[in-house]
Parts: structure tokens; sequence; C-alpha cells
């Protein structure tokens, strides 16, 4: 259950990322706390 919670979360984060990209906007405060928290998720 928790895998498939950590990929719906970095799938979900993917597509907020592209539809910034896309509006030509940064989230510094997103990215920050997403880079900060993705090794703890992915490492388990």
């Amino acid at each position: 259950m928790e895998q498939v919670r950590n990929r719906e979360f970095y799938k979900n984060c993917t597509e907020y990322f592209e539809f910034l990209r896309k509006k030509g906007t940064i989230d510094y405060d997103f990215e920050d706390e997403y880079y900060f928290t993705m090794p703890a998720i992915s490492n388990h």
C-alpha cells in the first residue's frame, strides 16, 4: 500500500511540475520540499 501511495505522489508531483513549466512558473517552496522529501520516500 505504501508503495502505491508513493508512486501516486510522485506521479502527481510530476504532473504539477509539468503544469508549472507550461505556464512558465516556478514554485520554489514546493520544489525545495519535494527534493528534500523525495529521497526519504524512495529509500523505503
